[in-house]
């Protein structure tokens, strides 16, 4: 029996701004930051594991990005990995390491560009197919124009804005649309 996982949504309440690793080192300085997440957006076979321990260590939830993981196919064989050395969810673009991802008990953030109306179209129906735990929509600027769509289909499913954040306004600006949360590789920003 999996165990119920807590809502992503809780764990952006307090600490909205996400720390999204792009390079090994800053795991140490993502790890300090507030908040219960961690996304990792770099790794591969010889680092991935020591970075997840580093950051169950502080008591931190490690999503991984799989889609930007080198040296791993995007499969369940590399989600059953993830799941073994500790990684808490995975972060996709495509739906079999996600719903892999779930049928494990792991957290499922489903990751979406949302270019234009036929992305919006294309992620608006997966998400009617797969019960993921929170959205990404990358740039974030545009993220609060998917809000309305996801609200119709989940009224708790958390919408995380992710990628080109220049500044703390524009953060600041993100959540005040309603965004769950933000995602941010700029460790400036890690602050909150």
């Amino acid at each position: 029996m999996q165990k119920q996982l807590t809502p992503l949504a809780v764990f952006c309440k307090d600490a909205p701004i996400i720390p999204a690793v792009r390079k090994p080192e800053l795991v140490e300085q993502a790890i300090t930051a507030g908040g219960k997440v961690v996304y990792l957006l770099t790794g591969d076979p010889e680092n991935c594991e020591e970075m997840i321990q580093k950051i169950l260590i502080a008591g931190k939830l490690p999503i991984v990005n799989l889609d930007l993981l080198n040296g791993f196919s995007r499969d369940r064989y590399a989600v059953n990995y993830m799941k073994r050395v500790g990684a808490q969810g995975i972060i996709s673009t495509h739906l079999e390491p996600l719903r892999h991802a779930l049928s494990l008990g792991l957290y499922g953030i489903q990751r979406t560009f949302l270019l234009d109306s036929g992305a919006m179209e294309a992620i608006t129906s997966q998400l009617k197919n797969t019960s993921v735990h929170a959205l990404e929509v990358l740039p974030a600027q545009v993220a609060p124009k998917m809000l309305a769509r996801v609200r119709s289909l989940s009224l708790d499913l958390p919408v995380v804005g992710g990628g080109l954040i220049q500044t703390m306004k524009e953060i600041e600006e993100l959540l005040a649309q309603g965004l769950s949360a933000v995602s941010t590789s700029n460790p400036q920003m890690w602050i909150r």
